[in-house]
């Protein structure tokens, strides 16, 4: 095995761990809606409140790399609450608190959920999917990647279970191995996106695609399925 090939595999095996903890969220979250089916009553948001110990372990074992986890549920899915969010932040301290949004509709400040990549590829492909980096000025207000898999009960999509991760602690992670492979390589995203890199001249952030990428950069390793990101090396 390459070194860039085990230094990709090690990334793997951590977000490994994120999403086996997210798809525990989900399948909580599938369990209440059958309870509910089962007792003829309609879903209410505090069938998914419940959910809260489950994203506060995530966001502990995952403490610093995961910001936010929980459940995002589609229109209507919720009696009381046309428009849901269920999720959890961690702030610097470790304090684990509710994220507040504003999910009305007629309002100017109204949160569109819907509309973002983590919420339509998973409806869309009934599979798990990372979406990013992007600005989350939602949640972290710092580049996130939000990794989620879709939530359904009787062949019915009910929203998503997802998590938030820090981009920046994914370059913290990736650096010590990209300084030691003796030469400019850069971790990019499935878009070209650099997410980390050992050159003080490429930062994170940097599309390098098409034209944009430098000159002697070729890939070395890459990541297939939900991770869809190549490293980059000087040839």
């Amino acid at each position: 095995m390459s070194q860039g090939t085990a230094l990709l595999a090690g990334l793997t095996g951590r977000i490994g761990q994120v999403l086996s903890r997210v798809e525990e969220i989900g399948v909580a979250a599938e369990s209440a809606a059958r309870a509910a089916r089962a007792g003829c009553r309609e879903l209410r948001r505090a069938d998914f409140t419940a959910l809260r110990p489950l994203a506060a372990d995530l966001l502990r074992e995952q403490a610093g790399l995961v910001a936010g986890a929980g459940v995002v549920l589609a229109p209507d899915v919720a009696a009381d609450a046309p428009r849901c969010i269920e999720w959890w932040w961690a702030d610097a301290a470790a304090r684990i608190s509710r994220l507040r949004v504003d999910t009305d509709p007629s309002s100017a400040e109204c949160y569109d959920y819907t509309t973002t990549e983590w919420y339509r590829e998973p409806e869309r492909t009934g599979r798990a999917a990372v979406a990013g980096p992007y600005v989350d000025f939602i949640c972290t207000r710092e580049y996130t990647f939000t990794l989620a898999v879709p939530v359904h009960d009787a062949g019915r999509f009910l929203g998503v279970a997802g998590a938030d991760i820090l981009a920046g602690q994914i370059e913290r992670l990736m650096l010590p191995g990209l300084a030691g492979l003796g030469r400019v390589a850069v971790l990019v995203s499935g878009r070209g996106r650099v997410i980390a890199s050992n050159s003080a001249s490429i930062r994170p952030g940097t599309v390098l695609r098409g034209p944009h990428r430098p000159p002697g950069l070729v890939p070395v390793a890459g990541l297939g399925g939900l991770l869809p990101w190549t490293l980059l090396s000087a040839s």
